[in-house]
Parts: structure tokens; sequence; C-alpha cells
């Protein structure tokens, strides 16, 4: 019985902590607070994670090395599939210091130390390389 008290406690503790993805949409709302016109306009909207991998990232670096005519790195091997990040789909509203209103979204990386990365968008990395 007088291990109980420390048993709530630790328990109370545990639960308390914030899941990985709700850390990587806060790393994400913290990031767009620093970038948008005024940070009390910022208003998030829906969040969309996946895990992003090894493979995920070399393959994006190939896709902005063609968009760049750089060469591109080596092709991803099936052993790249080691978990580097969360990958973050962010749609959020703004607001201008002369009050225009914009809806606006994101690809953001995660990674496991909180560091974000913004990613040029799937939908805007294909319409450029079909071009």
């Amino acid at each position: 019985m007088k291990y109980f008290p420390l048993l709530i406690a630790i328990l109370l503790l545990s639960g308390c902590a914030k899941s990985t993805d709700k850390k990587a949409e806060l790393a994400v709302q913290d990031f767009l607070r620093n970038r948008v016109s005024t940070a009390r306009n910022y208003s998030p909207g829906k969040f969309r994670l996946q895990p992003y991998t090894r493979r995920d990232s070399l393959l994006y670096l190939a896709q902005m090395a063609q968009l760049s005519g750089q060469p591109a790195p080596p092709a991803p091997t099936p052993a790249d599939t080691a978990r580097i990040g969360i990958l973050v789909h962010h749609d959020y509203r703004d607001q201008t210091p002369d009050g225009i209103l914009i809806r606006d979204s994101g690809e953001y990386v995660v990674r496991p130390n909180g560091e974000v990365r913004l990613l040029i968008a799937e939908s805007v990395r294909k319409r450029r390389l079909a071009q």
C-alpha cells in the first residue's frame, strides 16, 4: 500500500504525455506562427499525418533535383524503409494586416528531434514535373 501513491503519480504523468502525432502537430503550428503575417491571426485547420521514411526523402530529393536540373541522389533501396519523421499535411487560415483572409496548406516533415522542414507540395511537384 505504501507504493500506491507512487503508482498513481506515475500513471498520471504517463497519461499526460503528448503523443508523437500531437507533438508533430504542435511543432508545425509553432513553425507557422513564426512565418505567417501575424501570429495571432493564424488559425489551424485539419492535419493529416503519415510516416515519413528515408525512401520518401530520397524520392523527394530526386524530384527536386529533376526540377532544378541537378544530378539525382542515389535511388532508394528496399532497406530505406526506416522511419525518419512524420509527414504532416496541414490546412490553415491566416489574415493579413490589411484584413485579407487567406486559406493555405502545406506539407511538412517533422523529425524526431522536433525540427520542422517545409516541403514543396506533392501536387505542385507533379504539375512542374509534367511540364
